[in-house]
């Protein structure tokens, strides 16, 4: 084992990736023999495209937040219906649209609010935008984020924006009523009260350079303050009976594999309802799967 060899598979195991894939590049660029030439251009084809978009969490922000390349997303698993085309496409124009504001001195940031029962698909949108936008998809630990201590929820909340300002990414608050729902109501609590307005605040900071995307299924409980800091908003909806085998043929044709009959995989509960969450799709079809391969080990 050569010293590029040690190198990398130390900074595999200690958790340096950044410095893991500048070791991967070295080793590859080093490399001239016939044989991998083909390897060669293709693995150096995928640093090239994620390498502007990989994140690597300060220490004192892994606690807060998880982020993923936008090469990490795969669609092919997923449904994404005209209404959710058009509103992809609405805040990606908001983005370019930023961008250019920016070089006129005009602080404009994109912002998407995606409301809906649970279990509708809030969250693959937010992940398919940053996808699209070349972004990395940043989310934020809300188990963390709130801290009895006084005070520290705004700090914690501090950290992250001041973060983002300089890495630019796709910021989702997966379930922002946790911290932002309206003031004013009779069981308030003034420290609940200040959080909504530190991350008020925060926002009206943000760089145009920052997608704000927050999810909820309490969209009617959110300060309406804090509602007015998201230009865009949009209802995310079950799915319909054929929405719902289209995504089932979707998920298993990803998997090379041919449904099976719907019958088997939608019960008959969900066949009574009129709409069906599409992660009880998802389930139902990532269950199959393993029984089939379970079934082909033994």
């Amino acid at each position: 084992m050569n010293g590029e060899t040690r190198d990398l598979i130390r900074y595999v195991c200690i958790g340096k990736v950044k410095l893991a894939r500048q070791q991967a590049r070295n080793i590859l660029e080093a490399n001239h023999f016939e044989k991998d030439r083909h390897f060669k251009q293709e693995m150096l084809y995928w640093l090239d495209k994620s390498d502007s978009a990989f994140i690597e969490l300060p220490s004192d922000l892994k606690s807060l937040l998880v982020a993923e390349p936008p090469s990490n997303y795969s669609d092919s698993k997923f449904l994404l219906r005209e209404n959710e085309k058009a509103i992809t496409e609405k805040l990606l124009a908001t983005y370019r649209a930023a961008e250019r504001l920016s070089k006129l001195g005009i602080s404009y940031y994109p912002a998407l609010i995606l409301y809906g029962q649970s279990g509708c698909g809030k969250t693959e949108i937010a992940r398919y935008i940053a996808y699209r936008a070349g972004l990395p998809f940043v989310y934020v630990k809300f188990s963390n984020l709130v801290d009895g201590v006084l005070g520290n929820t705004q700090k914690n909340i501090g950290k992250i924006f001041n973060y983002v300002r300089s890495n630019p990414c796709v910021l989702c608050f997966d379930e922002i009523d946790t911290i932002g729902l309206a003031r004013g109501q009779k069981d308030d609590v003034g420290e609940m009260n200040r959080i909504v307005i530190a991350l008020m605040q925060e926002l009206d900071r943000m760089p145009n350079d920052v997608i704000i995307i927050g999810t909820t299924n309490r969209f009617e409980a959110l300060d309406k303050a804090l509602v007015r800091r998201f230009s865009l908003h949009y209802e995310v909806t079950p799915l319909t009976h054929q929405e719902a085998e289209e995504l089932i043929d979707k998920f298993f044709g990803s998997a090379g594999m041919t449904p099976p009959p719907k019958s088997k995989l939608l019960d008959e509960e969900l066949l009574r309802d009129r709409s069906i969450p599409a992660y009880k799709v998802v389930k139902s079809c990532t269950e199959y799967i393993v029984q089939k391969v379970l079934e082909e080990e033994v």
